[in-house]
């Protein structure tokens, strides 16, 4: 699969270094027009909590678009989708009505050092170890989670990949806000390359 490599632009920037960011997306080329009746939000990630609240807020993000929109923490168990083929899953889709599903995928997620904006140090790390600048002005030196995202949609009558996005988004105030947010981004994106669109 080839990504298209975009530059990085914050597309929220809340207190601090909190922002979300595209990196990356790639499009089937011929996409057909199709008018989904019901799409199933589906988070792969280990932190249920975090999953149940991407899932939640994508979905409503869906639903203001006029989109039937339902999560797999709502739909199926946790173990619903184990020691199952492809095939198997896609069968239990149909029998729910399910035409499409969009998935959550946490890449990676690490903690990053960082010097806050405004100080000598932050323009120096490039030189510098942050190790020292740590230790000896801890006042201007963070840290912060970094998490690396992608988002799929496939369409399940055909079983293939219509759309991947790539994000990163580093350091969120809470899981809620980093739903939030993730959700906005994503969903706007997926209607600028006419994925989705507004349902009348």
């Amino acid at each position: 699969m080839k990504y298209l490599l975009l530059c990085l632009i914050p597309l929220g920037i809340l207190t601090g270094c909190y922002s979300t960011n595209i990196t990356g997306y790639w499009s089937a080329v011929d996409q057909p027009e199709k008018k989904y009746k019901k799409i199933l939000v589906l988070g792969l990630m280990k932190d249920s909590l975090m999953r149940q609240r991407m899932e939640l807020h994508i979905a409503g993000d869906l639903h203001e678009l006029g989109y039937v929109a339902v999560t797999a923490s709502d739909e199926f168990d946790a173990l619903a989708f184990t020691r199952t083929e492809d095939r198997d899953a896609l069968l239990q889709f149909s029998e729910k009505g399910i035409d499409a599903v969009l998935t959550i995928v946490l890449l990676d997620q690490r903690t990053e050092g960082f010097f806050l904006p405004g100080s000598m140090y932050h323009l120096l790390t490039s030189y510098y170890s942050s190790l020292y600048y740590g230790l000896y002005a801890p006042d201007w030196y963070r840290e912060g989670v970094k998490y690396a995202w992608e988002t799929s949609f496939y369409d399940i009558a055909s079983g293939s990949r219509l759309y991947a996005v790539q994000t990163t988004t580093f350091d969120p105030q809470s899981i809620e806000k980093l739903s939030h947010e993730y959700g906005k981004v994503v969903v706007k994106c997926m209607q600028q390359h006419k994925v989705i669109r507004r349902q009348r």
